[in-house]
């Protein structure tokens, strides 16, 4: 779960070509994850969602996807953000549906610190993914979010005993020290970016001998068109 993006390189990227933001794409994958008066779905529900989106995808802590992917999509989020929750229900399921799931992309979620339940949520998600259910715990929580609860309405615990994770490794996990280092990692890279709304992309090639990666940052709000665009210029950049 390296961070792949040296300080010099980011610089480097938000110098030249941040992106412009456009305006926030929506589906109707939206109606699982933004909460209509009639609240978001049961929880089981919300995990017989998250099992249907993630099935058979490969998972490596809070990395989704083939690990040998020519693009690698790094998603600066938190995890009790009304917004981030929308983008999960639209640009991102897209994301993980058209590039993930193909191969093309693998996806890194980055977690944004701004609150003690947005640290106890990100440091879930870590520990979830000490049991390969990283993402699954991270749809978990925005699925089950409403655009007025900051945040999922289950606890932390709950959420990761729906997933029917081990418990006793779980909470475990959540004490290991590496935790806040990434945490710490995500808000340096947040820091330098100047990033002040989220979620933020960033798509990043894959190491080439011959010429320094593609790298680009989206800033939110982000539609899946422009998404899918710059992923498209960097699969071309791989040789």
């Amino acid at each position: 779960m390296k961070l792949q993006l040296s300080v010099a390189s980011l610089c480097c990227a938000l110098a030249l070509t941040a992106m412009a933001p456009g305006a926030a794409g929506r589906s109707s994958l939206a109606t699982r994850h933004v909460a209509r008066q009639s609240g978001p779905p049961s929880l089981a529900s919300a995990v017989a969602a998250v099992r249907g989106e993630l099935q058979g995808i490969p998972q490596q802590g809070l990395v989704l996807g083939n690990g040998s992917a020519p693009v690698t999509v790094f998603e600066y989020a938190d995890l009790i953000s009304p917004p981030c929750a929308v983008a999960a229900g639209t640009v991102v399921a897209s994301l993980i549906k058209r590039f993930v799931r193909s191969g093309m992309v693998n996806l890194e979620l980055e977690p944004i610190v701004e609150s003690p339940l947005s640290e106890e949520l990100a440091v879930g998600a870590f520990a979830a993914g000490d049991q390969g259910l990283g993402w699954d715990y991270t749809q978990l929580a925005y699925i089950r979010s409403t655009p007025l609860s900051n945040g999922p309405l289950d606890s932390p615990g709950t959420l990761a005993g729906a997933l029917g994770l081990n418990l006793r490794l779980w909470n475990s996990s959540l004490r290991r020290p590496l935790w806040p280092v990434m945490i710490e990692k995500a808000a340096s890279v947040a820091l330098i970016g100047d990033f002040s709304a989220y979620p933020v992309f960033i798509v990043r090639s894959a190491a080439d001998v011959f010429a320094p990666p593609f790298i680009r940052v989206l800033r939110a709000p982000v539609t899946l068109a422009k998404l899918a665009a710059t992923i498209r210029m960097a699969v071309r950049t791989v040789g």
